[in-house]
């Protein structure tokens, strides 16, 4: 949890700083709001009663349009203190905005034959009045201060409080937003998974992150896909399973058929062989299923100790014997002894599968080569190589999948074995081991597997902890 604590970890301390700097700004900023008040103060003492003389001798000598062309002039030389003129009607000679607190000061007088007091820092406040042109309300108004001052400056250790809070507010949303997302992500997905919509992910951007709950969702997606993929091989498997059983069935019925209908005992006798030998095949591919189903469960092989050079040894002379009929040659380099920690059945059925698949494909005459080799001391590897006509390369996964179909270019008839290469490669699997095919340079396929050390301890503790592919 490194990743997302440095998460939390940084936003508590980004509140902080972010606090105190807020802090620090505001205690300057009203720093110097109060020595501009101090200024502006006493400029505006010094500066009113010369003003109020002036209004009052622009407005007997020029009327309104005089008063405001000496507003006018007194803005322009003046950028600080701000001179305003309103009329008995509440109206700005010159048509300016003023300030909130002008504005009451103004409503005031109206209502009033006095002048009300100040409202505001460095505000003054003068009556300039004549019999023809009526009276006027001379406001020498500062600037406003900044908003954040005007919103926080006048509530003090309440104001920055209130600060602290809108700034840990902040973050905390972001930060709950950032956690909480991913996990009604993941947890929608999970939800539509259990729904049975397989191809339900979690999102790319909760999918990208880089702290624990990223791992989360990639693990999640991944065990999706591995969910999406089981379930569509399951499904392929019965589709299979269903197409390869109907065939012998079929020649079972027709074949009962024919012994039915036969007169003599020769014919009748034919037909009785023929649904021995379909019922043999159907047996033997049920007893592959049945092989497969197994492997695919949560199943651990019964390791012991066994010399590999025997066992490829074994399964050599048997080829050597099945490949006769065809002249084909059987090959096999290996060291003298190799002891290794495996299930003898059942690597012995793995390697058989793929070398009796070598021989099915190799042509009149041809060579198998079976190389046992130890490229490190805990790592054996075998290569079984044959002169075949090989395989399509976008089609080299495929050739471990039950009742895979693969061009005719592989075998005569167009159609893969059964569960063979399948089989071997869940044995080789709950080794712990790999397999994989390639195409030769010099024509044939070329099947390498890779089987890793292990020793008894190694072998209770898969026991204790089964494994599950």
């Amino acid at each position: 949890m490194t990743r997302l604590y440095l998460r939390i970890f940084l936003s508590f301390w980004l509140v902080i700083v972010l606090t105190i700097a807020v802090v620090l700004a505001l205690n300057f900023q009203l720093e110097r709001a109060w020595q501009d008040d101090a200024e502006i103060s006493e400029r505006a003492v010094r500066m009113a009663s010369n003003l109020e003389n002036q209004a009052r001798q622009a407005l007997e000598r020029h009327g309104e349009a005089g008063l405001r062309q000496f507003v006018e002039r007194s803005n322009r030389r003046r950028s600080r203190l701000q001179v305003l003129v309103f009329d008995s009607a509440g109206d700005e000679l010159t048509g300016r905005s003023s300030p909130r607190a002008v504005r009451q000061v103004v409503r005031q007088w109206q209502g009033e034959d006095d002048i009300p007091g100040a409202r505001s820092r460095g505000q003054y406040l003068a009556q300039v009045a004549s019999p023809e042109h009526g009276r006027y309300l001379l406001v020498l108004s500062p600037p406003q201060r900044p908003l954040v001052l005007r919103l926080f400056g006048p509530l003090g250790p309440w104001g920055l409080l209130a600060l602290a809070m809108v700034f840990s507010g902040l973050i905390c949303l972001w930060l709950a937003r950032s956690i909480t997302r991913p996990v009604r992500e993941i947890r929608s997905a999970g939800q539509q998974l259990g729904h049975g919509q397989l191809d339900a992910r979690v999102p790319g951007p909760s999918a990208h992150r880089g702290d624990e709950l990223g791992d989360l969702a990639r693990d999640f997606n991944r065990m999706a896909d591995r969910l999406q993929q089981l379930v569509g091989t399951r499904q392929q498997l019965l589709r299979d399973v269903s197409h390869e059983l109907r065939s012998p069935l079929a020649r079972l019925q027709v074949s009962l058929a024919l012994a039915e209908a036969a007169t003599d005992v020769d014919s009748r006798q034919g037909h009785l062989e023929r649904i021995a030998l379909e019922t043999d095949t159907l047996d033997k591919l049920i007893g592959e299923i049945l092989g497969y189903v197994r492997l695919s469960e949560n199943f651990e092989p019964d390791l012991e100790q066994i010399d590999l050079v025997d066992l490829i040894a074994d399964i050599a002379e048997s080829a050597r014997l099945e490949g006769q009929p065809r002249q084909i040659n059987v090959d096999m380099t290996a060291p003298d002894t190799m002891e290794w920690m495996a299930d003898a059945d059942l690597l012995h059925r793995a390697i058989e599968n793929i070398v009796r698949n070598a021989i099915r494909h190799s042509p009149q005459r041809g060579r198998i080569l079976l190389e046992l080799s130890t490229p490190d001391s805990d790592c054996a590897r075998l290569i079984v190589a044959d002169q075949g006509p090989g395989v399509p390369e976008s089609r080299l996964e495929d050739i471990f999948q039950p009742f895979v179909r693969l061009s005719g270019e592989r075998s005569e008839t167009g159609i893969g074995g059964g569960v063979g290469l399948a089989i071997a490669r869940a044995a080789i699997e709950r080794h712990h081991g790999t397999i994989r095919a390639a195409n030769r340079a010099e024509g044939g396929l070329e099947v390498c597997i890779e089987l890793p050390r292990r020793n008894t301890s190694q072998q209770n503790a898969s026991a204790r902890h089964p494994r599950s592919h």
